[in-house]
């Protein structure tokens, strides 16, 4: 570790003199280096140390920081650590799981969940596959290349998906309508997407310490981080790019899947699987606007999936249709350049602010990253621990007693309502009619909250104006609504995603001939923890209906969820089973149970409508389990829950 500098007599340490090595300490997470340096060391003074639960976002989430008198003292003993050479002898024997799981307690100052535990040793403990699956009974090579698996679609999840069944050995193959990886990150390139989930929490748990550019990374980077996933475990040679998956029919005397494909010249074929894995995930369906005269518009109008990158929008007037997550994320981009923009708000959405949301992430930093043991893993874990940050149920269920006493929602909820609400007030509270404009009337978190990106400070520019009243027509100039007609030279339609259009566009179809649209007919697409259907054999869904956990983390949820149908796989093939189909009275237990939960959730309250809810007005994406619950339930499948033949 420690070096001569061939220009100055000073020591350095994996590359740094001692004062940029302080430097970088300076910029640690106190807390998380006191855990990396206790994990290098075993220093009991450090596990005595006191930790405080900070609020933020008025108590929607919590954070565990380092009691401030103990700050200068861990940075002391970090830095005598590196100078020491200690590193390259002492960076401490690996924890059990009884030693771990108290040191996540150190962390965050009070026992974690069996949960917390399970999900977050991943990114602490010397395994590359922690959620992996793993044969109990290897079948023969023979056994194992005569099981055919075909994945839809080759964003996060079916990356995960197939880099699991590479492990294992059983042949699979991709399908990608696309022209390359990476599901939403590929399609989603309009000005400033980026991610709103911390990056260090946003990556499989089976790609330890990937060099992130942000706290909150870009679409740029989020595309990379997929293209190295798929150069790393070899995807390309089972991908099938710019090839579209029309039709899908359960062959009863085979129990196969028959799959009808368009290739990238027009023509057709079809392949035969096993099984099919759906991993074409939530966003998969852009939804354009049904908006009278649409299709007379003269002007250059583009969805933001289908950015057009050589039209330059500078010093033109430009209208910006819709302020979900996309709209909001892309509006101060188009402020900036835009001789005029106009935005058209139907509801206004409840933003708030994250610190460092746009940061860039320091050479100091990632020389932590790189070189200060187990730094990177307890700063991983710590932003897991932030998402997790206290009892989901408490902000996002309706709490009938704190109701009877005059409440809204439950006491969480309205604190963050209350502190929303000072957030809008800080930021245009010199105008008031544009600050009644931009508060919503139902609670928080009744439709996905959004991320502060500079929308606000953008709408304080004298070139742009927030449009409230209802759009009439588009008409061949512009856009007519009830307070008057605005001519425009590009409409940028940000009304997000059909996300009820689950497996789109494929048309499935099961047993006896039933297809999903018929299953689904009543209220909406169903599952059975979101991954299973009866009547579609060997057909498991990744981010499927009702699917969306409450904490988490995205990514490791389809890494859970990929979990669940590869052990299903596996028990197929060491146990010789042609098609597991699931029982209609597994399913039906299952959704009358959730749809009373989602009785007490709040989604859906005040009659907010948003993607959150289907067609028929039912919540179909949010699952109203506890995430621990929920985890028991999808950790091991159950094979009684299925017909097996």
């Amino acid at each position: 570790m420690v070096e001569r500098s061939s220009a100055r007599s000073e020591p350095l340490y994996y590359g740094r003199t001692a004062d940029e090595v302080r430097a970088a300490i300076e910029q640690a997470v106190p807390n998380v280096l006191r855990l990396a340096l206790y994990q290098a060391t075993r220093n009991p003074e450090l596990a005595r140390m006191e930790v405080k639960r900070e609020a933020f976002w008025g108590g929607a989430f919590f954070v565990s920081v380092l009691a401030d008198h103990h700050v200068a003292r861990v940075r002391e003993l970090a830095l005598d650590y590196v100078l020491s050479s200690a590193p390259d002898a002492a960076t401490g024997p690996p924890p059990g799981d009884a030693e771990l799981r108290g040191m996540m307690d150190m962390l965050i100052g009070e026992p974690v969940s069996d949960f917390n535990f399970a999900i977050g040793r991943g990114d602490l403990v010397d395994d590359p596959f922690p959620l992996g699956v793993e044969w109990s009974a290897e079948p023969s090579q023979e056994v194992k290349q005569a099981f055919k698996v075909v994945i839809v679609g080759a964003g996060m999840a079916g990356m995960s998906t197939a880099i699991q069944l590479g492990r294992l050995g059983i042949p699979y193959t991709i399908i990608e309508r696309n022209g390359g990886v990476g599901g939403t990150w590929w399609v989603n390139d309009y000005p400033e997407a980026r991610v709103d989930i911390a990056s260090h929490h946003y990556q499989y748990s089976f790609m330890k310490n990937y060099p992130w550019q942000h706290y909150y990374a870009t679409q740029p980077e989020l595309l990379q981080y997929a293209e190295t996933v798929a150069e790393r475990f070899d995807l390309h040679r089972n991908l099938r790019l710019n090839t579209l998956v029309t039709a899908a029919d359960w062959e009863e005397a085979t129990s196969t899947w028959r799959i009808g494909l368009r290739l990238p010249d027009g023509s057709t074929e079809t392949i035969v699987a096993n099984a099919l894995i759906s991993a074409s995930g939530l966003f998969n369906a852009p939804n354009l606007p049904d908006i009278p005269g649409i299709e007379e518009y003269q002007g250059r109008m583009f969805h933001t999936t289908a950015w057009d990158h050589d039209y330059d929008y500078s010093d033109k007037n430009v209208a910006l249709i819709g302020v979900g997550s996309t709209g909001a994320q892309l509006m101060p981009a188009l402020a900036e350049k835009a001789k005029h923009l106009s935005v058209y708000q139907r509801s206004p959405q409840w933003v708030s602010a994250i610190e460092g949301y746009r940061d860039p992430i320091s050479p100091d930093t990632q020389w932590l990253f790189d070189h200060f043991p187990n730094y990177w893993g307890w700063y991983s874990y710590f932003t897991f621990a932030i998402n997790m940050g206290g009892d989901p149920e408490g902000l996002q269920n309706v709490d009938r007693a704190w109701q009877a006493q005059g409440g809204q929602v439950s006491w969480r909820n309205d604190n963050l309502r209350v502190h929303n609400v000072g957030y809008i007030q800080s930021k245009v509270g010199h105008r008031p009619d544009l600050a009644a404009k931009l508060t919503p009337s139902f609670p928080p978190f009744a439709k996905r909250p959004v991320v502060d990106n500079g929308w606000f400070d953008a709408l304080n520019r004298a070139n742009v104006d927030l449009v409230t009243a209802p759009i009439e027509r588009i008409t061949p100039s512009g856009i007519r609504s009830e307070d008057g007609e605005r001519e425009f030279d590009l409409i940028v339609l940000g009304a997000g995603f059909k996300t009820e259009r689950y497996l789109w566009p494929v048309a499935y179809t099961g047993r006896g001939g039933i297809t999903l649209e018929q299953a689904w007919e009543r209220d909406g697409a169903r599952a059975y923890l979101g991954i299973t259907v009866p009547d579609f054999p060997n057909l498991f869904i990744i981010y499927g209906p009702n699917g969306q956990a409450r904490s988490g983390g995205l990514i490791k949820w389809l890494e859970i969820w990929s979990r669940y149908a590869l052990k299903m796989i596996v028990a197929m093939v060491e146990q010789g089973i042609k098609s597991v189909d699931l029982r209609r009275d597994v399913f039906s237990d299952y959704n009358d149970r959730m749809d009373s939960a989602l009785g007490e959730c709040v989604w859906g309250l005040d009659g907010s409508n948003s993607y959150y809810l289907n067609a028929h007005g039912r919540s179909g994406v949010n699952m109203p389990w506890k995430p621990a619950d929920y985890y028991r339930w999808v950790h091991t499948p159950n094979l009684a829950d299925y017909k097996i033949e």
